[in-house]
């Protein structure tokens, strides 16, 4: 077997173990063909929404909490004020990560854009087996750019964190209506 494929495989087993596989008649909304104001339900997104990553990914609109090692959730999902993203490790090994190193995107009518990173701090949060870990989304947000106003909208704040099942990495991802 070369290299990719079995890249390709590995990663696939970790995405489906991780609680984020979709079936493949589930297709990404597509924003651009709905009048202006219409909201697409979250749970029509693909996970990833903003297209396919090299790690496994697991999304708080997708996940089955009862299977996944690691998820992130969003409480509430919409909402007016901002939300709060809970990291959860339900693995057996405690989790050593930089907790200020979030990818933030938008999407608009032309597709998923990044919220401009101005910063990036560095850090170390270790979250315990069994534990959780919580921010709000305006800490996410704050972390990569205080400067940025965010309009009502669609986003996904994303991070990585160890694989407690592999040597590499698990894309945390969290979708947030705002309104």
């Amino acid at each position: 077997m070369k290299r990719r494929e079995l890249l390709a495989a590995a990663s696939t087993a970790a995405v489906a173990l991780s609680g984020c596989a979709r079936s493949a008649s589930d297709t990404q909304p597509d924003d651009t063909a709905s009048p202006v104001g219409t909201t697409v339900p979250l749970s029509k997104y693909d996970c990833p929404p903003n297209g396919p990553t090299e790690d496994p990914v697991v999304c708080s609109h997708t996940v089955d909490t009862d299977g996944a090692d690691i998820y992130l959730l969003t409480n509430p999902t919409t909402h007016s004020e901002t939300p709060t993203l809970t990291l959860h490790n339900d693995s057996s090994s405690d989790l050593e990560f930089n907790p200020f190193q979030w990818t933030v995107m938008q999407h608009q009518p032309s597709g998923w854009v990044p919220v401009e990173k101005r910063s990036s701090g560095n850090g170390r949060l270790v979250v315990a087996t069994g534990e959780t870990h919580s921010w709000t989304f305006e800490e996410v947000v704050n972390s990569i750019n205080a400067q940025v106003t965010l309009d009502a909208g669609t986003y996904t704040a994303s991070i990585d964190v160890p694989n407690p099942r592999g040597s590499n990495w698990i894309r945390c991802v969290a979708l947030v209506r705002l309104s």
